[in-house]
């Protein structure tokens, strides 16, 4: 039984990689299956109750035509889904004031991109893909920045207190972290905005606000919940701006709780499990042939001609670079070798001080 493990096991070392591809296509025909079986009998269900309402209002309204009103939903859906209230034309709500412009642009330099404002004309469009291929990198780069300039007091400080403090490994203090963190995150950017949201938009269930703010900070943006339908503008458009917010400091704060994660050596093990040892060298990570002392310091008077100093979360342990034998005695450091035995000493060759027979003649 354990020489077929042990075979097993080490098929799966040698073919990690094609098992993971194979894995994650698994995971996405499931993920098919699944929304197949949960959401056709709703789409189904939906369907029907149009057509019936549809023949329903034709038998009430007589003087409509069938192709007028085809016409007139036709091009009530193409506006909706470009962004435009046709329902509440006579309102007060537009999705290009500015308050709504904002929220727009916010939308898709973050990527999130709900698809509900969209540009109408050619001009927005092209305006659009131009500002895009300038704001999306600038975006991107002052998210990079901050979570950077945020890394040494989030994830490098509080793993170094636990290490020092409670006396945790390197590893162990890392994963304790990012446990915390995590949770830290989930009630900061989830649980309190979905309870905000629920007292603030009418209509919204605590697992529809929750959505949302899932749907928004994944940059998913399927746009099916936006918080519209407010009791009055000023609190639209302060909804609005408060959203937009929200996406920038969520995603910065996910950001830096993603490389909080990628760093940890539990993290760093699996990547290299599945792509190999070709992968690159680690990130300073213990796993089990690397010793961990904390972050490396240079000392402050460090010469310029002085030899470079090795980072100690590199060091291989003296085990692995020496190994000895636990039973056999290691031979002191002043006593001189023994002298090597079995060798015959060499018989030395007496000198032949006679002249040559050429000079006697």
């Amino acid at each position: 039984m354990v020489p077929r493990l042990d075979s097993v096991w080490r098929f799966c070392r040698i073919r990690a990689f094609l098992i993971l591809v194979l894995s994650y296509v698994l995971f996405l025909v499931f993920g098919g299956f699944m929304f197949l079986a949960l959401e056709k009998p709703e789409e189904d269900a939906l369907i029907a109750e149009v057509r019936q309402f549809r023949i329903e209002f034709l038998d009430r309204h007589r003087c409509v035509k069938e192709s007028h009103l085809d016409d007139l939903l036709k091009k009530a859906l193409f506006a909706e889904k470009r962004g435009v209230a046709v329902l509440e034309a006579e309102g007060e709500e537009y999705s290009y004031d500015f308050s709504s412009s904002l929220f727009f642009v916010t939308t898709f330099l973050t990527t999130t991109g709900y698809g509900s404002t969209m540009p109408i004309s050619d001009d927005g469009k092209l305006f659009l893909v131009t500002y895009s291929l300038l704001g999306i990198p600038i975006t991107l780069l002052l998210l990079s920045c901050l979570t950077h300039l945020l890394l040494p007091w989030v994830t490098r400080g509080p793993v170094r207190y636990m290490q020092t403090r409670w006396g945790l490994s390197h590893s162990g203090a890392s994963l304790a972290h990012a446990g915390l963190l995590l949770g830290l995150t989930a009630a900061l950017l989830f649980l309190l905005p979905a309870t905000a949201l629920c007292l603030l938009v009418p209509g919204w269930s605590f697992l529809e606000s929750f959505y949302f703010c899932y749907i928004s900070l994944s940059t998913i943006g399927l746009g099916d919940y936006l918080p519209g339908g407010t009791r009055s503008l000023a609190s639209r458009k302060g909804l609005e701006f408060a959203i937009s917010c929200y996406l920038l400091l969520g995603l910065m704060v996910l950001l830096v709780v993603l490389e909080t994660f990628w760093r940890l050596p539990q993290t760093q093990a699996l990547v290299r499990f599945f792509a190999g040892p070709w992968e690159g060298p680690l990130d300073g990570l213990a796993l089990d042939e690397l010793t961990l002392s904390g972050d490396f310091l240079p000392p402050p008077n460090l010469k310029e001609n002085a030899p470079p100093k090795v980072d100690p979360r590199y060091v291989c342990p003296i085990s692995t670079i020496s190994p000895s034998v636990p039973d056999s005695p290691r031979p002191s450091s002043t006593r001189s070798p023994p002298p090597p035995q079995n060798l015959r000493p060499r018989p030395v060759r007496a000198l032949d001080l006679r002249p040559p027979v050429s000079m006697l003649r």
